[in-house]
């Protein structure tokens, strides 16, 4: 090699290098993640959304009394379940799919399931054991046994002591949520009921939220009213398991510490909401909150839990399910059975999704490892993302072959905050002539999962249009489904 060819192989060296530095932030910023905007989950919210459903036990005095609200004057000696088995109850949930559940401990008749040292009223003035049983321990360790988290309800409001609402009436609530947070082990989710709480002020949640966090600091807490400082999960402002559309996981404080003049807003949260507080929806599978024998031929069906579970799970909310045990102690077979079947029909719609190995394409692709393929994976971990400056983008998916389907799920990176606010899907069979699927358009939030079922339909493509967002997208997962067959 001569010293001209020497000269011009540098020259071409140097061009090289010079271009690698050119491209070089424009290769690095396809490669950075998404920033997130506006209020994010903690911990905590995020490990409760991947419940998904979770247990509500009701028991107490009311079992016995055959009422819904007790006015603390049942006494004691009502109490006295036959056969009372909490490891029947975690068989249950078991059955169902359901790794989390919450205990009645206390409701607002004042009657305590566990041998407190703080009242009278209580398991240990009843005849159950002899005066010696604590069905709070018999749930929290039948819960460990079966690997079910335990959480409890500590109703604030309480219509047997006589100092509630005052100061002395904060050290009794105070020295009750002690002994449950000290004695029971892991707590992993304490429910303040707004329902007639009326005179419970926000210095006294001030002091039992700093109890909370002091003995459970990954404590979740469902907050309303005057605790609403602390809440991670909102009231979805009805007890008919319906969360609204849109449904944002953010919201004014105000909204929910002014509940009465905010159903709204609790109900679809608000778009620019200060705060990240999604919400728990609370139903119960009976028609009320605790047992009544003439309620057995009113259990809701298996089409009205799967409606349930569309609009709460499905509408980027955590399903709180009530399961009323009787006055053996038992949960009825009925509600087992419609549970087990509701079980059935999520693992069986969701275990295969059908866009899985699609050729996908996009119009704004973030480039590097936000690929559109993320959405199609099992990876938790990963998701697709366009440029930062594109926050609308049509998706298409082609399914290499016609697939009849019932059900579509969208989710997004919630650790990154709301971000698409605008969207649609549609369906073709040739890639050429597009149809809307009715029920998904115009839709607006995504959060953690979204879900919309309708009638089947044959396609080889589907398209995913986002029309608008507050951020670029960031899309953890696409899915189309088949629903079982099943005796709705």
């Amino acid at each position: 090699m001569n010293l001209n060819q020497v000269v011009a192989q540098i020259k071409t060296q140097l061009s090289l290098i010079a271009i690698v530095w050119v491209l070089m932030p424009f290769a690095v910023n396809a490669q950075r993640a998404p920033v997130a905007i506006g209020p994010v989950p903690n911990a905590r919210q995020i490990e409760w959304y991947h419940r998904e459903i979770i247990a509500f036990f009701h028991f107490g005095m009311n079992t016995f009394a055959n009422v819904n609200e007790g006015d603390g004057t049942a006494p004691p000696q009502l109490f006295n379940p036959t056969a009372l088995d909490c490891n029947q109850w975690t068989g249950v949930l078991k059955g169902a799919g359901i790794t989390t559940a919450i205990f009645v401990a206390k409701h607002a008749d004042g009657f305590c399931n566990w041998p407190t040292a703080h009242t009278n009223y209580s398991v240990k003035n009843s005849p159950w054991k002899n005066g010696k049983g604590d069905v709070v321990k018999e749930f929290t360790d039948a819960c460990k046994a079966a690997g079910i988290k335990a959480a409890i309800y500590l109703g604030p409001h309480d219509r047997h002591d006589s100092r509630y609402g005052t100061p002395d009436y904060s050290d009794y609530y105070a020295g009750q949520l002690s002994e449950l947070l000290r004695n029971y082990g892991p707590i992993w989710e304490i429910w303040w009921d707004g329902a007639g709480a009326d005179q419970i002020t926000t210095p006294f949640y001030d002091r039992w939220a700093d109890t909370v966090r002091k003995l459970q600091p990954d404590c979740v807490v469902f907050g309303t009213k005057n605790s609403y400082k602390y809440a991670d999960c909102r009231w979805m402002g009805n007890e008919s398991g319906l969360s609204g559309d849109p449904c944002w996981s953010t919201i004014n404080p105000v909204s929910i510490r002014e509940e009465a003049d905010h159903i709204t807003q609790l109900n679809h949260g608000e778009i620019d909401g200060s705060a990240y507080v999604p919400a728990e929806v609370d139903v119960s599978i009976r028609p009320s909150w605790f047992y009544h024998q003439e309620e057995d031929a009113h259990v809701k069906t298996v089409a009205g839990l799967w409606d349930l579970y569309f609009s709460s799970v499905g509408h980027n909310s955590v399903l709180l399910l009530n399961f009323p045990p009787d006055k053996r102690g038992l949960i009825s077979a009925i509600d087992s059975i419609r549970a087990d079947s509701l079980n059935y029909l999520i693992k069986g719609t969701f275990k295969i999704n059908l866009a899985a190995g699609a050729t996908i394409k996009s119009q704004h692709p973030r480039g590097g490892i936000y690929k559109p393929a993320n959405m199609v994976d099992v990876n938790e971990s990963t998701y697709y993302a366009t440029n930062d400056n594109e926050v609308t983008d049509t998706i298409t998916f082609n399914l290499g072959k016609k697939k009849t389907f019932d059900v579509l799920m969208l989710q997004e990176v919630i650790g990154l905050g709301h971000r698409t606010i605008g969207w649609s899907v549609d369906y073709s069979t040739d890639g050429k002539n597009w149809i809307a699927i009715p029920e998904a358009i115009g839709k607006q939030s995504i959060g953690y999962k979204w879900l919309i079922k309708f009638k089947p339909l044959t396609a080889s493509r589907v398209r995913l249009r986002v029309t608008s967002g507050k951020a670029c997208l960031a899309i953890h997962t696409f899915g189309i489904y088949k629903q079982p067959s099943i005796k709705l």
